[in-house]
């Protein structure tokens, strides 16, 4: 696939997530709650998957572009069209959001700005890393699934999936880090707002994450393809070859 085409989808698919999922924690005098906020998140999820998952796939976070680099699923040499159209998808989607609201219902009362990855006051940082790095491990534990050649009939409902899972992991780890399990959606908020205390657990804990993850599913539940006697190709394909 043309590196171009799989940049710009990747840019259009990050940009609706960040746009979608920040611009629902806008409080215009009555604050979402944490619920509504997750299912936003996870909502828009769907809504990228949706639009692009069957063009590069709709990565739209480099932990999933980690994954299925290590399960073989892309050429490790497209990594960094992924990384890049995910950071600048984040950028824009962003910048939209501050562009579209009014300056007095972008800032917040807190010295975190709207989106910043923070941790809630209490949690210190080495259980933070922990929180992030167990709820993007079982995120990379749903693309492993997703992705399986076992799963080949069953992708009517992925973008459903992928935003209900998306939005039950919030819900579980929003209170302590945010839950945000998205280096590029935690980066976009970051450097706008100039909010870097703690930065590196939201890059740490999903990437080691996702490699670990995705290197213990391939190694213990991955499955190779098995051709049918009579030269027809099985139910089941090869990792590699679902780029």
């Amino acid at each position: 696939m043309d590196r171009v085409v799989i940049c710009a989808s990747e840019i259009c698919a990050t940009a609706i997530l960040v746009f979608l999922g920040c611009a629902g924690c806008i409080n215009f005098g009555i604050p979402p709650n944490h619920l509504q906020i997750c299912l936003t998140f996870g909502l828009a999820v769907m809504v990228s998957v949706q639009c692009f998952g069957h063009i590069s796939g709709s990565h739209i976070n480099p932990l999933v572009t980690v994954a299925a680099a290590t399960l073989g699923n892309i050429p490790l040499i497209q990594v960094p069209i992924y990384f890049v159209g995910q950071m600048l998808g984040a950028l824009s989607g962003f910048g939209l959001v501050k562009l579209a609201t009014p300056t007095e219902y972008f800032e917040t009362n807190s010295t975190v700005g709207l989106c910043s990855p923070a941790l809630h006051e209490g949690v210190t940082p080495f259980q933070g890393l922990l929180i992030e790095f167990l709820i993007s491990l079982m995120l990379t534990l749903v693309c492993c699934g997703v992705w399986d050649c076992r799963n080949n009939t069953k992708h009517d409902s992925v973008p459903l999936r992928f935003g209900l899972a998306i939005a039950v992991l919030a819900l579980s780890g929003g209170p302590y880090t945010g839950g945000n399990m998205n280096p590029a959606r935690s980066f976009a908020p970051a450097l706008i707002n100039g909010d870097w205390d703690n930065h590196w657990i939201y890059w740490v804990g999903p990437l080691s994450a996702s490699f670990i993850g995705a290197l213990f599913y391939r190694f213990l539940f991955g499955k190779e393809p098995v051709e049918e006697e009579q030269g027809n190709v099985a139910e089941t394909i090869a990792l590699n070859d679902k780029a």
